[in-house]
């Protein structure tokens, strides 16, 4: 068996005194905060909470967003991000679309960020406000398994940022999971999972319907504006726009085809461990949980993999095509359960989040509107294969 060796990561202990330091240079009095269930790892809280002092009045927009910038610009917020993964805000007050675009614009323009393009988008989103989009619309009965954001592609951000312009009334939790945790509970109960995930690494497979034959509930399609029709027009004959489709899957990947219902299916070749390029800590990047919990409650684990919401689930596989044992992806699932962290929303909270370390899912609501809304950005940093 050949042996993995995992980097450590040096404990360190939460310098609360230079937090508030950090925050006190600012006129708006945000101070740390408990959230429930919350966890450390490595001397850390996850994720961090910030909140706003009891009594003061909420501040205006351009308050919040100066804050933010200011925060942003020297440095603070990145090592916040690097240190917890995720930082939560609760107090900017004024939810709506635009509070959260120029809020989210602010902190990530002072950062050098640049907004993230979306290739391949196999779920259900609308542009609401300069890069702000909703979360996936998918039926509110569904439950969405840990997954950091595209880290099934080749194409991925670094960070995503959620918003809750309105939160439900009972239910709709964001889920919380910190990626170098459950590596490291991965490694422990499962080392030869990992090693063969090392050793043969992943097949991401994906079919994306053709227009009009699509099914209920998470629907998508190969022509849509952030899946491969970025420059589709009106009135482009069908071979045009496969020639379109074809330019933005190259952008993914070399390995596609198209199948006989005019289906397009994208096969993406991504190691199953990634490690920081700075510091090469190993994160849980790579998308299994969040496929293979969705395909298990469709019910589409065996052929034909059709769900029961009529769309195509393929089989989660190594890169050689052979299916990964369902006992590992069952215990996968349980032991990334285990260290979830439930954010319960309130209206206006924003929690900036570090995709590379932080993963997210989203549970069922029973009643009440749910409004969660996204923004996904770039910084320039980068994970390798591990």
């Amino acid at each position: 068996m050949v042996a993995v060796k995992v980097p450590l990561v040096a404990p360190t202990v939460d310098s609360v005194t230079s937090l508030k330091a950090e925050l006190g240079k600012s006129s708006l009095p945000f101070v740390p905060f408990d959230i429930p269930g919350a966890r450390t790892f490595n001397g850390h809280t996850f994720p961090l909470g910030l909140k706003l002092l009891e009594d003061t009045p909420t501040p205006s927009v351009d308050a919040g967003a100066e804050y933010l910038q200011k925060l942003a610009a020297s440095g603070a917020l990145t090592k916040l991000l690097n240190q917890h993964g995720a930082v939560l805000f609760r107090g900017f007050g004024h939810p709506s679309p635009e509070t959260f675009s120029v809020l989210v614009r602010a902190a990530e323009e002072a950062r050098g960020s640049k907004p993230f393009e979306q290739i391949g988008l196999a779920g259900k989103r609308n542009n609401l406000a300069k890069e702000v989009f909703t979360a996936n619309e998918g039926p509110k009965e569904r439950r969405f398994y840990q997954h950091n954001e595209y880290a099934r592609y080749t194409h991925f951000p670094s960070n995503i940022h959620f918003y809750a312009e309105k939160a439900a009334i009972k239910g709709g939790a964001t889920p919380l999971a910190n990626s170098l945790e459950v590596f490291e509970r991965v490694f422990a109960e499962l080392p030869e999972f990992v090693e063969e995930l090392q050793q043969r690494g992943l097949s991401m497979r994906q079919v994306y319907r053709a227009p009009g034959n699509t099914g209920k509930g998470n629907e998508f399609t190969w022509d849509g504006p952030d899946s491969f029709g970025h420059e589709i027009l009106p009135g482009d004959s069908d071979e045009v726009r496969r020639e379109k489709a074809e330019k933005q899957a190259r952008r993914l990947t070399d390995d596609f085809r198209w199948l006989d219902d005019g289906s397009l299916e994208i096969i993406q070749h991504v190691p199953a461990v990634r490690r920081f390029k700075e510091g090469g800590w190993p994160t849980w990047f790579n998308g299994l949980s969040g496929r293979h919990g969705t395909t298990r409650d469709q019910g589409a684990l065996d052929f034909p993999h059709i769900g029961r919401d009529g769309m195509t689930y393929l089989p989660s596989v190594y890169d050689d095509g052979t299916q990964i044992p369902r006992r590992y992806l069952d215990r996968l699932l349980e032991v990334i359960a285990e260290l979830e962290v439930e954010l319960e929303w309130q209206d206006g909270d924003l929690i900036f989040v570090n995709n590379y370390r932080t993963s997210h899912g989203r549970c069922p609501w029973e009643e009440g509107e749910r409004k969660i809304l996204v923004s996904m950005w770039e910084t320039g940093e980068g994970l390798a294969a591990y």
